[in-house]
């Protein structure tokens, strides 16, 4: 005996009073947090700033999941940890550790930090401590730049979520500059675009210089060249708000082109960004290959069932499943619980072209008796998805890389492919242990 996991229609979603229209599960009860959330945590994203450190103010247990990630992915030295006591939450005592917290890394890392990002977490938030006010101290104290930032899953569902409060934070450090160049700035992703996409040719094509991303810079020097940029291209929806940020800031109009693996989107993406830019883009060549593609493997793939989930590289989950289902494949369910924005215009379509498609939230309660359930597909794209249905051949489409346009499509494709000749072990995956 269990109970029946929460679900919901796809033809329900995005209509006016369905719950929250911003996530998929009910307000007002509790939230599973399945165990493979990924390990973009804010102390990582943090990490990509070149040639700085960061500080975490926290009780013990909220530093835990960044400590062991940053061990994993080679960050550790950079990354320190103020744990706050009982009795400093309630006096106040922690915020004046800070101070000699902050000299004692400067004092002792060798080379020398050039920046400094200072971490608040939910309980000062709620306690309403000032961090940016710490951060302007302490930056004038020690001549380098110092910016606050905040870890503060309470402020998930809000419009102001961490992983965009922390881009902005990052995109803070960058200084005004009068002179631009004639080069884009990817924003939005934490890895840079995948090498082989066709974007930088066609960018190169057209006559644009360079095409700048924070985790490509090496130097905090190099990492301010991203002012002298003309222009901005956000990829990824947690990006908006630093790019809003710096078009205010650093005179960098910003062009929302999020990534997709539809031809059709695809297609609109790039004409949309001719008419940001104002140049031709020779996008033909690239668009017929990626449809010949696609028949290539269809013939060889046949009908697949997939189910998709919700952490994969192009936050777009119903975007995914409409151009999984263009492809020719079926796709019986969706696990999520965002409804972004962009999000609407797929949902519409999938309640066009596929209404028997059942939506989980991944963050129900009633998810916990989920795998009871023993749901068959032959494909599960994303970690969630993968968690869920465990006995489908897994396709991590992780954050760690960053696939973007028409060749996009062809790395999916192909990942499907590998899924089948390669099968990978979920809990591997889960746990780091694929190595």
């Amino acid at each position: 005996m269990h109970n029946e996991p929460f679900c919901v229609s796809i033809c329900e979603l995005g209509i006016d009073n369905f719950y929250n229209r911003k996530r998929v599960k009910p307000s007002g009860c509790l939230e599973y947090c399945f165990p493979c959330a990924g390990g973009w945590c804010i102390p990582r994203i943090g990490s990509i700033v070149p040639e700085a450190v960061m500080l975490l103010v926290s009780p013990a247990g909220c530093g835990r999941h960044g400590a062991i990630t940053s061990i994993q992915k080679g960050y550790k030295n950079r990354l320190f940890f103020l744990h706050m006591s009982e009795s400093d939450i309630v006096n106040g005592q922690h915020l004046d550790k800070i101070f000699a917290a902050t000299a004692n890394i400067l004092a002792e890392v060798d080379p020398r930090p050039k920046a400094m990002m200072i971490c608040a977490s939910c309980i000062d938030d709620l306690l309403g401590s000032d961090y940016e006010a710490i951060a302007e101290e302490l930056e004038r104290k020690h001549n380098i730049p110092i910016k606050a930032c905040h870890m503060d899953p309470i402020a998930m569902e809000g419009s102001k979520p961490p992983v965009r409060t922390i881009q902005q934070a990052i995109y803070d450090f960058i200084p005004r500059v009068s002179k631009k160049d004639n080069a884009i700035n990817i924003i939005g992703s934490f890895p840079p675009l995948d090498k082989d996409s066709e974007f930088k040719k066609i960018m190169s094509a057209a006559g644009i210089e360079k095409i700048r991303h924070i985790a490509e810079c090496s130097t905090l020097e190099e990492f301010y060249q991203m002012g002298c940029s003309s222009y901005n291209i956000v990829i990824k929806p947690r990006g908006l708000m630093a790019a809003e940020y710096m078009k205010k800031r650093l005179d960098i109009p910003f062009c929302y082109a999020p990534a997709a693996y539809s031809i059709e989107t695809i297609n609109r993406t790039y004409k949309k960004l001719e008419e940001f830019l104002g140049m031709k883009l020779d996008t033909d060549r690239y668009s017929e290959k990626a449809r010949q593609v696609i028949d290539r493997h269809y013939a060889t793939l046949g009908p697949l069932t997939v189910v998709v989930g919700e952490i994969i590289e192009n936050d777009s989950t119903y975007e995914l499943a409409r151009a999984l289902i263009e492809y020719g494949f079926k796709v019986p369910y969706i696990i999520a619980n965002r409804i972004l924005d962009i999000d609407l215009e797929h949902i519409n379509w999938l309640k066009t072209h596929a209404p028997d498609i059942v939506v989980f939230t991944n963050a129900h309660p009633s998810m916990t008796d989920f795998l009871q359930n023993n749901l068959k597909v032959d494909i599960a794209i994303g970690m969630d998805a993968a968690y869920f249905f465990p006995h489908a051949k897994p396709i991590p489409l992780r954050l760690d890389t960053q696939l973007y346009g028409y060749k996009g499509i062809e790395s999916l494709l192909e990942l499907i492919c590998q899924a089948f000749d390669n099968p990978q072990d979920i809990k591997k995956l889960m746990y780091g242990l694929e190595n």
